[in-house]
């Protein structure tokens, strides 16, 4: 039997992890899903039930959990990350508990290589991005150390980095083609005002924040 370090995570000595209901495949090449993950779920629910969405677009996917926890609602799930190591596990959730579902597995550097959808559909896109600060281990858990700093740290200043990256690449992408879309959000628990100074730069953007269980503000909900 193999000794496992100390605060070596449980979840990836069994390989497994249960979220909103069902159990997914969980390795070292992907973040550990947490339990605040799933109010961001819940809204993505019930905006695709409410706006007859079809088609989601989960961003920076990981293991995939997100979009395989809304794929039973839609038609299309679309699976972006720049991991290929984190693609192939979001395919092997996707297809355990969807095997008929239609797909894409996309290498993409946030929206870079996505093929734009057509012009005329509601798309959902769902992320939850890294958006600690680099190397900002002071406020994280000793766990955390045996995850992927990939799917960690957003980058040296803020963390929101990554996010201020993703809605120019929306901007650009809204410039071009005619998408009427909703993007759900997770950030860090200190960065609401953060995303809001941000998001005041695109005036003709709708957005709200929501709360996980705690009634801490850490969700956007923004509509184009």
């Amino acid at each position: 039997m193999q000794i496992q370090p100390e605060n070596y995570p449980e979840e990836y000595i069994t390989g497994s992890v249960h979220f909103f209901g069902r159990e997914y495949m969980i390795t070292p090449d992907v973040l550990i899903p947490r339990l605040e993950t799933e109010c961001l779920v819940r809204r993505a629910r019930k905006v695709i039930q409410e706006c007859h969405i079809t088609q989601v677009i989960d961003i920076g996917c990981g293991s995939g959990i997100i979009g395989t926890s809304v794929a039973d609602l839609v038609d299309e799930v679309i699976f972006l990350d720049i991991s290929g190591e984190a693609l192939h596990i979001s395919g092997k959730n996707l297809r355990t508990h969807f095997p008929e579902k239609n797909t894409q597995f996309i290498v993409s550097d946030l929206l870079s290589e996505l093929k734009v959808p057509s012009s005329n559909s509601h798309i959902l896109l769902v992320t939850n991005l890294p958006y600690i600060k680099d190397e900002d281990w002071i406020h994280m858990s000793s766990d955390t150390i045996y995850e992927p700093k990939l799917a960690l740290f957003g980058w040296e200043k803020t963390g929101f980095e990554l996010y201020e990256k993703l809605f120019e690449q929306i901007q650009i992408l809204r410039t071009k083609y005619e998408w009427k879309i909703t993007i759900l959000f997770e950030f860090g628990f200190d960065q609401r005002k953060i995303a809001e100074n941000i998001l005041r730069s695109y005036p003709d953007w709708k957005y709200s924040f929501f709360a996980d269980y705690a009634g801490i503000e850490r969700f956007g909900e923004i509509k184009l």
